[in-house]
């Protein structure tokens, strides 16, 4: 009795693992407009979530055939509006680029408060030359004393 009931689990068991489809099938069937409900229907729970400039950026890790893809979707007011690898930013607005800039500004602005640092310097010390008056040669005659 136990044999005849043995093979119909085993069957069953067998049938089942032949019918997991891969993730990578699963995430290429995300679309975007999409809602989060039918993205977490189709593909589960993400690995990583997170919140920035009022979108909400999910972050699917997963192995197919032993290689790692990290996939992302990023939503706003509750649709899809990017599905794909790992978004990266325009070279221009990057944050290595942003650095550089803000540091070539940065020298700029240096570089300028240590000129205008050494012209009021400069202003001060004839303003202060005039108000003594040691900015004026002054002529006094070589006088010889009376006998």
């Amino acid at each position: 009795m136990i044999r005849y009931l043995a093979i119909p689990v085993v069957l069953i068991l067998l049938l089942t693992t032949g019918c997991q489809t891969s993730m990578l099938k699963q995430f290429n069937e995300v679309k975007p407009g999409m809602e989060k409900d039918d993205v977490l229907d189709l593909m589960g729970s993400p690995s990583r979530s997170e919140r920035f400039h009022g979108k909400d950026r999910w972050t699917y890790v997963f192995y197919d055939q032993h290689l790692r893809f990290e996939k992302e979707v990023h939503f706003f007011d509750g649709n899809a509006i990017y599905v794909g690898d790992e978004w990266q930013p325009e070279v221009a607005k990057s944050a290595v680029t942003m650095d550089a800039r803000n540091e070539e500004r940065n020298k700029e602005i240096d570089a300028q408060i240590a000129k205008d640092v050494e012209d009021h310097r400069r202003a001060y010390q004839d303003f202060e030359a005039k108000a003594k008056g040691t900015d004026k040669v002054r002529y006094v005659p070589e006088f010889e004393p009376i006998r």
